[in-house]
């Protein structure tokens, strides 16, 4: 089962904050045009768009035997052991995956009871 991931620490502030300032670029541009809609904000609002989506199918980790996790800016990677959970809040999970000797990755998996509305 595919379970697709917000990555955290230090990795997740430095991946996020770029994706972050491509939108706030594109809202310098909105705003700072002579009309509200312009060729350089529509651009970037879909350069912004694209890596949201490349980020959303690239970021996740598959739970099957070998479990294999799998970063926008990285190949998968394989597991040797299960991830564990760190904490839990509501309906989100904070674990942290052993990627080698040296790595650790913290990502919290938004999990809902099936069944329950």
């Amino acid at each position: 089962m595919k379970k697709h991931i917000i990555f955290l620490g230090n990795m997740g502030v430095i991946y996020y904050s770029w994706l972050l300032c491509v939108l706030f670029l594109a809202i310098i541009f909105c705003l700072e045009g002579t009309t509200f809609v312009n060729p350089p904000m529509v651009l970037t609002f879909a350069i912004f768009a694209l890596l949201l989506v490349y980020t959303w199918n690239c970021s996740y980790i598959a739970l099957e035997e070998p479990a294999r996790l799998r970063l926008p800016y990285q190949k998968t990677v394989v597991l040797d052991r299960k991830p564990v959970l760190l904490a839990r809040w509501k309906s989100f999970r904070v674990y942290r995956a052993q990627v080698s000797k040296h790595q650790t990755i913290d990502y919290v998996v938004f999990h809902r009871k099936r069944g329950s509305k």
